[in-house]
């Protein structure tokens, strides 16, 4: 299970977002075989928009997505959870189930 954090660029001011993926873990995504920044940000980025809509406005060179309110998302960090790690960060709201 890994644990994804998420760099987005609003207009100069950045933040950062939180998703989880229970079927990959971290040595999936350093080989980039079975699943990749681009692969990440379009499952949960790009929920609701076309694959044509998410290709257009997904930069190749650069790894990043930007949204229909033009910021700038990034895959900054992907690392190995636990479920206890997990069950804590649903607990305080930081991921959801």
């Amino acid at each position: 299970m890994i644990i994804v954090k998420f760099k987005i660029d609003n207009g100069g001011t950045e933040y950062f977002d939180y998703a989880w993926f229970k079927d990959y873990g971290e040595a999936h995504y350093e080989n980039g075989e079975s699943i990749t920044d681009k692969d990440i940000i379009q499952e949960v980025y790009g929920q609701g928009r076309s694959d044509e809509d998410f290709e257009e406005n997904f930069n190749e060179e650069t790894n990043t997505y930007t949204d229909y309110d033009d910021d700038i998302i990034t895959v900054h960090k992907v690392q190995e959870m636990t479920q206890k790690e997990l069950d804590v960060l649903v607990k305080m709201g930081v991921l959801y189930r």
